[in-house]
């Protein structure tokens, strides 16, 4: 037990704790019922996941405190929206807010994986903990342009829940497209064919690479550089 409790704890260069909380909260979010308790427990998790998913990819203190600040105030707002009625629009930009969080989270894990030497199995745990994550980000932006705006979002649904709000994300990144939520509105084609391009992309570029270089060491980058730059230089001195 307390060999699986080591293994979960939040430590640097780390990611199963975050993608686990990661993926809980995604399922959470998707099945909870539309209650008042159910939303707050999920900006709870949200929140948990981003600052787990900072910690893991070795942000300094400082950062994080910023980071958790900015959190802070989205999931005020957020919670704000909440519990008064008529009061979506506070909720929206609460929502929009946490987008940058989620964004710090993502570029962070990706700046980790980039700086390793050789690829291991947490590059790989990385690298689908900031897909979750992207999904995680534009069902935040789905929720923002609706309660931010008066126009019908989904061409089958006059009013929606944020659990299908993250349905819809996710459903999206995937490229699965059952159809059941369609955006209606320009900007929520924009972003949809977006989520769908960078699922699409992401999943066979880098997830690929990084699962089919697993055990690899990587030649630093002034090595590389040297390389090219002798290459160079043989090519052109005169046979």
């Amino acid at each position: 037990m307390s060999k699986l409790l080591q293994r979960f704890k939040p430590v640097e260069h780390n990611f199963e704790l975050p993608l686990f909380v990661t993926i809980f909260t995604v399922a959470f979010l998707v099945a909870a019922p539309d209650a008042r308790w159910s939303r707050y427990a999920s900006i709870f998790l949200l929140a948990t996941s981003i600052l787990l998913s900072l910690h893991a990819s070795e942000v300094v203190r400082a950062r994080r405190h910023v980071a958790m600040v900015v959190i802070a105030i989205g999931v005020a707002l957020a919670a704000y929206g909440n519990s008064v009625s008529g009061a979506h629009n506070i909720r929206g930009v609460g929502e929009l807010i946490v987008v940058f969080p989620l964004i710090l989270a993502a570029t962070k894990v990706v700046m980790w994986i980039g700086r390793q030497r050789v690829i291991t199995g947490q590059a790989v745990i990385g690298g689908l903990l900031v897909y979750l994550l992207i999904g995680l980000m534009f069902g935040q932006i789905y929720g923002g342009i609706i309660d931010l705006s008066d126009i019908q979002f989904f061409c089958q649904h006059a009013t929606t829940r944020a659990s299908d709000r993250v349905y819809f994300s996710f459903i999206t990144i995937t490229t699965t497209g059952y159809g059941d939520f369609t955006p209606c509105t320009r900007i929520g084609h924009s972003f949809a064919m977006a989520e769908a391009m960078f699922g699409q992309i992401y999943l066979v570029t880098i997830i690929a690479l990084l699962i089919g270089n697993i055990g690899r060491e990587r030649m630093p980058r002034d090595e590389i550089e040297a390389k090219a730059k002798a290459a160079a230089t043989k090519s052109d001195s005169p046979s």
